[in-house]
């Protein structure tokens, strides 16, 4: 029979939001679901255009390494401003790097890296106003729910984005498709940007820089181990945007089959989303990251049974499904470490640019063994192998987290 506990925990009601958290829900919704239709297709734009896996590293790796150093020019750019400016700013970059990429055509293959580059720099600014946004507007008893709701809600807009991306790209000849999809993302990161007026501004931002961001690693062993955590979770984001769009393509040669393999997955995770929202607490957040972390392995590794079309597809459902368990109580973890620290007024922009190096590391580790990998296993296997061992590596990340022992209740 089971205790009161348990039954409290698994009837227990979500915390309502606050109208703040709501208006950023909205604002991050309307930027993800111009990611949703945009950023899928990039990656295979940039296939299709460069005609070689290696254009695609290629791209992915100047993204990764820019946006690194994009953080800590952020920082200093925006010094003693809102979160907000660079939030905005980063939608307006954004907004000007698809506009060269409808400029350049076909002509984009011969500036793949330097692309990757710019989308770095754009997204950058970006996600350094995001990730202090969320520290800044949503209460820590509301982190789960909000990332909960927040996944669910992009995973209907990755369900629509990329279903609608591949009904274009498949009914207009060429890479016509590929350009009205980005011209369509202009426009809703432009109606993102339109939703972030509502959002309020957030205390002005102080750093201490790069030397700041070493120091917290040196001096606080917490943060040290939440940053190896992060480390470990980019290792795997590092190949697994390659890999779905990649691995279709080169099973189904149709551009809309990318789209629809991207609304599967994202029908999934929209389900599985709404269920680890209401299962996960604090008490089972490291076992929700494990079962995550099994799942996400158990479905890489249908990849080395097969890498027909159904494979492929089947990989990226159980993956889908496996996914939230990990992500959702993983994402709060480095900001409940920061919650720590009585200075965090002080330091929370140095977190955050130390937080982001973490996790570039860890992607640019996972590209550069992909770059390795592909001459001497081929790009399928190494691809394969890489999402097997880098899905399982994200297991230890439920022992770092009983380690840290978080405590919401204080």
């Amino acid at each position: 029979m089971p205790s009161n506990s348990t039954a409290s925990a698994s009837t227990r009601t979500l915390p309502r939001l606050t109208p703040e958290v709501w208006s950023l829900l909205l604002t991050f919704s309307g930027a993800q679901a111009a990611n949703a239709v945009a950023s899928v297709f990039l990656n295979l734009f940039v296939f299709v255009v460069s005609g070689q896996l290696g254009g695609l590293v290629a791209f992915d790796a100047a993204y990764f390494f820019s946006l690194t150093f994009v953080f800590y020019a952020a920082a200093a750019w925006f010094r003693n401003r809102p979160p907000l400016a660079p939030y905005r700013g980063g939608l307006v970059l954004t907004i000007a790097f698809y506009a060269v990429i409808l400029g350049l055509n076909r002509g984009a293959s011969h500036y793949v890296a330097l692309l990757g580059l710019l989308y770095g720099v754009a997204q950058g600014v970006y996600w350094f106003g995001v990730n202090l946004m969320s520290f800044d507007t949503v209460p820590r008893d509301h982190r789960i729910a909000f990332y909960g709701y927040s996944g669910a809600i992009q995973s209907v807009t990755r369900v629509v984005g990329p279903g609608l991306g591949g009904l274009l790209t498949g009914l207009l000849p060429g890479l016509g498709g590929y350009l009205v999809v980005f011209g369509l993302g202009m426009v809703l990161y432009a109606g993102a940007l339109a939703a972030s007026l509502r959002v309020p501004l957030g205390p002005p931002m102080r750093t201490g820089g790069a030397a700041e961001s070493l120091r917290l690693y040196r001096t606080r062993p917490d943060w040290r181990l939440a940053f190896h955590t992060i480390a470990v979770r980019g290792t795997r984001e590092g190949i697994a945007g390659i890999a779905g769009v990649y691995l279709v393509y080169l099973a189904t040669g149709a551009g809309w089959a990318v789209g629809a393999y991207a609304a599967l997955t994202a029908l999934a995770q929209m389900v599985s989303s709404l269920a680890v929202t209401r299962w996960t607490t604090v008490e089972r957040r490291a076992a929700s990251i494990l079962a995550g972390s099994v799942g996400m392995t158990v479905g890489a590794s249908l990849l080395l049974v097969g890498a027909s079309w159904p494979w492929v597809f089947a990989y990226g459902a159980v993956s889908a499904l496996a996914m939230p368990f990990y992500t959702i109580p993983n994402a709060a973890v480095p900001l409940d470490v920061m919650d720590r620290d009585p200075a965090i007024a002080d330091h929370r922009v140095s977190y955050t640019l130390s937080r982001e190096v973490a996790l570039n590391v860890g992607r640019l580790a996972s590209i550069g063994l992909l770059a390795a990998g592909a001459g001497a296993l081929g790009g399928p296997l190494a691809l394969a192998a890489l999402l097997v061992g880098t899905s399982a590596a994200q297991a230890w990340i439920a022992q770092a987290v009983r380690r840290l022992a978080v405590d919401f209740s204080t």
